[in-house]
């Protein structure tokens, strides 16, 4: 059981996230957050994660092998359900981390 959240997307209609899941889907299920809802081909299991300096993000349950990330992939993820505010520690939107490289693509794009 988990939490709905709702993906948010660059109006543009470009994707950033290498075709990462919230470039498929409109709705995440955050299982590590309380809530009613099963995880579903239209929204599948993500979860909720503390990053670095107390940052909060957002990556899917299901990860490829043998690639890079997951890394920040330009979408974002909320909810006006108090229980995604309490979890995420504040209120507004939470960076998507699904954009996954492989190590030569990661090569070439890092400086």
């Amino acid at each position: 059981m988990g939490l709905l959240v709702f993906v948010y997307r660059d109006a543009s209609g470009g994707d950033y996230t290498n075709g990462g899941i919230s470039s498929k889907v409109d709705q995440l299920t955050l299982i590590n957050v309380e809530g009613p809802h099963e995880p579903s081909d239209a929204a599948p299991a993500a979860m909720l994660n503390k990053g670095p300096l107390g940052s909060m993000n957002i990556t899917p349950v299901d990860k490829p092998a043998g690639v890079v990330g997951p890394m920040f992939g330009g979408n974002f993820a909320a909810c006006s359900d108090s229980r995604f505010g309490k979890a995420a520690g504040f209120y507004g939107a939470v960076a998507i981390h699904d954009r996954f490289e492989t190590q030569e693509l990661y090569d070439a794009l890092s400086i």
